[in-house]
């Protein structure tokens, strides 16, 4: 009988050792931990891929709607249509065209250059900074599934001073970028 009681407290221990373990212990530490790959390690090729991009103005106050295709040795291109104010209380669509450069950092944050192409043939010059936040695995490369940034200078697309984020969803991965 003893043996038994011994055996339960054992158990009821780890019962409840067992679920702390699991609240503390976050699951993209553990799943990248069963993969074998590191946390750290990111690079150009990190960036690479058709991704869809949407980005929200001060308190919601515009939002732009595009594709940017970066090509994981530091370039991107594309276009957005922004939904922004107008006049007398209306709103009106611009499109715009992007264009720039991208570094990324070891520890999976980064920074872009963006020329912003804008439809009266301006073109204005911001720089976001970004962070990436999930990744796909691809032959050993992690590849940003998502990032989000904020913008360091005001909309270049607005005339408003509130602070510019963007998220970033991979949409596809061109072999290109996984050679």
């Amino acid at each position: 009988m003893k043996a038994i009681r011994k055996a339960w407290t054992v158990r009821a221990g780890l019962f409840v050792l067992f679920p702390a373990v699991l609240v503390t212990t976050p699951a993209w530490t553990q799943q990248n931990l069963d993969s074998g790959h590191s946390l750290s390690g990111y690079k150009l090729a990190s960036v690479c891929g058709d991704y869809g991009v949407v980005a929200t103005y001060g308190a919601n106050i515009a939002r732009a709607l595009g594709t940017l295709q970066f090509n994981g040795h530091g370039k991107f291109s594309g276009s957005a249509i922004a939904n922004q104010p107008g006049p007398n209380d209306t709103r009106s669509i611009a499109g715009i065209e992007l264009s720039g450069s991208y570094s990324v950092n070891t520890d999976g944050t980064g920074a872009m250059n963006v020329d912003v192409h804008l439809a009266n043939g301006t073109v204005a010059s911001v720089i976001e900074d970004f962070v990436i936040t999930k990744v796909k695995w691809i032959k050993g490369i992690p590849v940003a599934s998502e990032m989000v940034d904020a913008q360091k200078e005001p909309s270049a697309i607005i005339d408003d001073r509130g602070l510019v984020t963007h998220t970033y969803t991979l949409r596809e991965v061109p072999d290109t970028c996984v050679r």
